[in-house]
């Protein structure tokens, strides 16, 4: 057990009111269901680090996707039928959150999580459970050509000349074992010769590192940048992009090769989503829903 994992909150007082159900429990389910079920326990992971979607707040772990994860215990508890559930959360970070899940330490990662083809070598997800994308901050300060590049909605976004021209000798940051990172190594802006790529302890170092002209941009997921921004008070010394340049859904991160386990979290995701009770969640975080949102979940919800 690592030090990071000291940091349990039991959630009793979240879950132990789960309603019982009427179905049965699976007769013969995953390794991981099954020990689930034995122990009528959920591990939930989060990090500490990215809200709105999993921090802490006061003692407790906090956000979009930690609550989510909670409407899903519940569910499961009543779908499974079983009259005793509860959950402790478990803090996880970025460098070994996969792992924390093979080890056994964590059944469900609720946390800020895309879901790619990568990944899936190592974990399993469920359906979607918000579509967000890689965004930049810059200083309110900065070029007008940069703000065009990485902020605008503006045609020098779409040309790779003023993009070099943009970015000649500044300093870019992101933090390390995210899709930010893998973006910027793998995309246009790392064919853009002479600019270094500065990897970042979190979100909020590399805010507050533009902020002071540490660094002329920051890369990283855009609700999470926004939030960031907002909670550090620095709205008038920085600007997120008004676009993002990738199209990640994010979802619950969970153990490859366990489908009951699989199935119960969409089943109960799915459940969510139908009955609009991910609205009142989505509400708290992120405001009143837009048609396109309504629409994104409604396309991954599953029938029954």
């Amino acid at each position: 057990m690592t030090s990071r994992l000291l940091g349990r909150i039991m959630l009793c007082s979240l879950i132990g009111g789960f309603g019982m159900g009427v179905a049965s429990a699976p007769a013969d389910a995953g390794e991981r269901m099954d020990k689930i079920l034995a122990e009528k326990r959920l591990h939930l992971g989060y990090r500490t680090d990215a809200p709105p979607f999993s921090s802490v707040s006061g003692d407790k772990a906090h956000g979009f996707t930690v609550e989510l994860c909670v409407a899903v215990g519940t569910l499961m508890k009543q779908n499974l039928g079983l009259s005793e559930f509860a959950a402790t959360v478990v803090e996880v970070d970025t460098t070994d959150r996969f792992q924390a899940i093979e080890r056994g330490d964590v059944d469900l990662l609720c946390g800020a999580t895309t879901r790619t083809l990568s990944r899936r070598e190592i974990v399993s997800f469920s359906i979607p459970t918000f579509l967000t994308g890689v965004s930049a901050v810059v200083s309110t300060g900065a070029s007008d050509l940069l703000k065009e590049v990485l902020v605008e909605k503006s045609p020098a976004a779409f040309s790779a000349a003023a993009t070099a021209e943009a970015l000649k000798g500044k300093k870019i940051g992101m933090r390390s074992g995210t899709t930010a990172e893998e973006w910027l190594r793998a995309g246009n802006i790392a064919e853009v010769t002479g600019v270094p790529l500065m990897e970042i302890s979190d979100h909020e170092d590399g805010i507050a590192a533009v902020a002071d002209g540490r660094l002329d941009a920051y890369f990283g997921d855009k609700a999470i940048l926004g939030a960031s921004i907002q909670e550090a008070g620095l709205g008038e010394k920085v600007v997120v992009s008004a676009k993002t340049f990738t199209e990640e859904p994010y979802a619950i991160a969970l153990p490859r090769g366990d489908e009951d386990l699989r199935l119960a979290v969409d089943r109960a995701l799915s459940q969510l989503y139908r009955s609009g009770k991910i609205y009142e969640i989505l509400t708290r975080y992120f405001g009143k829903p837009t048609p396109e949102i309504a629409l994104f979940y409604a396309l991954a919800a599953i029938p029954e």
